[in-house]
């Protein structure tokens, strides 16, 4: 999967848009969120198939799936909102973290460890998304190297007291993250 684009930039304009879209929102169909993105200041639609093209190319590439439907006048549409991997992508692109975990909660309510990273990642910041997007890039999930690079990444760029303070109250509503982060820091601090 490559997401990058030979302008240096992570997607398109319009994909990032609805990327970042999503993930500030609940679940939606195709025509709400393009009706929202193509809206300009005066309100009225720019570009709509263009939005539809772009969030058929999300789908493709696994960053946005259907996870509900919608009733309206008696038919069923399928509402869509980001896969892990989408999620993964929305932190590199700056989604605002508790929005995000909002959603992903009622999505994804068993991933904890997708919750964890959701807030983690942010408190710890610029590389430690650099690491979880190359990771997503790479592989298109992220695994346990993945989270002890992330740290690693944390012993050039020092934390400040608040983001320690903030990343163990983190760590302790994620008790299975506690011990692992704890284990992979033993691992890292002997490696050092």
């Amino acid at each position: 999967m490559s997401t990058k684009q030979s302008n240096g930039n992570s997607f398109p304009p319009l994909q990032k848009r609805i990327i970042l879209h999503l993930a500030q929102s609940k679940p939606q169909t195709i025509n709400e969120t393009a009706k929202i993105i193509t809206e300009t200041k005066r309100g009225s639609p720019k570009n709509y198939k263009s939005s539809w093209v772009a969030f058929k190319t999300l789908e493709k590439k696994g960053l946005i799936k259907h996870t509900t439907s919608k009733d309206y006048k008696n038919r069923q549409y399928p509402c869509s909102w980001l896969t892990e991997l989408g999620v993964f992508l929305a932190i590199h692109e700056g989604a605002e973290p508790e929005a995000l975990l909002k959603t992903a909660r009622e999505i994804y309510p068993e991933n904890r460890n997708l919750h964890f990273i959701i807030e983690a990642v942010p408190i710890l910041g610029k590389h430690a998304r650099d690491v979880l997007y190359l990771a997503v890039l790479k592989r298109g999930a992220i695994n346990e190297t993945d989270l002890i690079s992330i740290f690693a990444a944390q012993t050039v760029n020092k934390l400040t007291p608040k983001q320690i303070a903030q990343f163990i109250a983190v760590l302790k509503k994620y008790p299975e993250q506690h011990q692992k982060t704890r284990k992979d820091l033993r691992e890292l601090s002997d490696l050092l």
